[in-house]
């Protein structure tokens, strides 16, 4: 008897072990997951997440650079215009559909349709625009040109997202022209607006996502920033408007894609099949403010949330908006260039 007791601790133990001998290192913004779907995923598959948050898409790529694409890390979700340089340098697993069968409910809009086909499927969509106090700011914002051509009242009270390809892209909006322009002149021109829109700017930076965000607290008025992360703010300040600019504006999507260095590339295709089940991607949308590409997620959603058109823009915003494309290193540096001066 007690030599079967202790082989069935024995058994237990080892089983235990092995539940929990798996763990997948989710390369991802913070609080960019909902932990509730995170633990249901552990508790369901035996298999541990652990978070490994990037502050920007260009620190996130620094770090893929050192170490020599993700050494260590499992899966990876960010946007899809830095993704198409990870498949270039081979650091993203390949795989084929038969991989997830939950590939079904992904609205094929979404669906990468470029060297990415095969490395990466879409986790959320959305919009850049801006975030404003109505309480403080005179006249209502629509345009872009009232955040790069500001009125006199807002110098010091402006935030900028911290990153070249939005800032000189959506200067380029401002000013009629495509945010994926390469045009010498054109880019001379964003670059001038730029640098005289610079003294109405308190930072170049993101607002925290929290009660101490400059614009809850009326340090800052005005904002460049993701529609989710608006509405996410409203919740703590009710005069916070968020519009998408006439003119159009980047449209994103952010892609889950599985690293070539993974150890774990069974489990992490799980964790991504999971992810796609229509009530989870629903969870992920609602937690987020953004819209989901699983177009079987809309049945879970309220009609609230769909009808948003701050989450869902009219198809004449989409129309006049576009998708960031490929830069070659030649325009890189041009951007580079530009965004160096700027920070100065």
């Amino acid at each position: 008897m007690l030599k079967r007791f202790l082989t069935c601790i024995l058994l237990f133990l080892v089983s235990a072990t092995c539940a929990a001998s798996t763990t997948l290192q989710l390369f991802i913004w913070e609080d960019y997951f909902p932990e509730e779907l995170l633990t249901a995923f552990e508790n369901t598959h035996g298999v541990k997440i652990e978070q490994v948050f990037y502050e920007t898409d260009e620190l996130k790529d620094e770090t893929l650079i050192n170490t020599k694409g993700g050494q260590g890390l499992d899966l990876i979700v960010g946007s899809r215009a830095s993704f198409r340089e990870y498949a270039k340098y081979g650091w993203l697993n390949k795989y084929v559909d038969s991989d997830y069968s939950n590939l079904k409910h992904i609205d094929t809009q979404w669906l990468p349709k470029d060297q990415l086909v095969g490395y990466s499927l879409p986790y959320l969509w959305g919009t850049v625009g801006i975030a404003y106090r109505k309480d403080k700011v005179a006249t209502t914002i629509d345009s872009w040109n009232d955040l790069f051509k500001p009125a006199d009242e807002l110098k010091g009270r402006i935030m900028m997202i911290e990153d070249s390809r939005d800032t000189i892209g959506l200067a380029l909006k401002s000013l009629g022209h495509s945010i994926n322009s390469s045009d010498k002149t054109e880019l001379k021109e964003a670059e001038r607006l730029l640098l005289a829109q610079k003294p109405f700017v308190k930072s170049y930076s993101y607002p925290k996502l929290d009660e101490s965000a400059q614009i809850v607290k009326g340090d800052i008025w005005v904002s460049m920033i993701y529609n989710g992360d608006a509405l996410l703010l409203k919740e703590y300040n009710n005069n916070i408007s968020f519009v998408v600019p006439q003119e159009g504006t980047n449209l994103w999507v952010d892609d889950i894609a599985i690293l070539k260095q993974s150890k774990n590339i069974e489990a992490a295709k799980t964790f991504i099949n999971f992810i796609n089940e229509p009530m989870n991607a629903a969870k992920i949308a609602t937690y987020l403010n953004y819209a989901s590409p699983n177009k079987s997620a809309h049945a879970h959603l309220k009609k609230g949330f769909l009808e948003d058109r701050r989450i869902h823009p009219n198809q004449s915003v989409i129309d006049k908006s576009e998708f960031y494309t490929e830069l070659s290193p030649r325009q890189l540096k041009q951007r580079n260039d530009i965004f160096l001066k700027v920070m100065k």
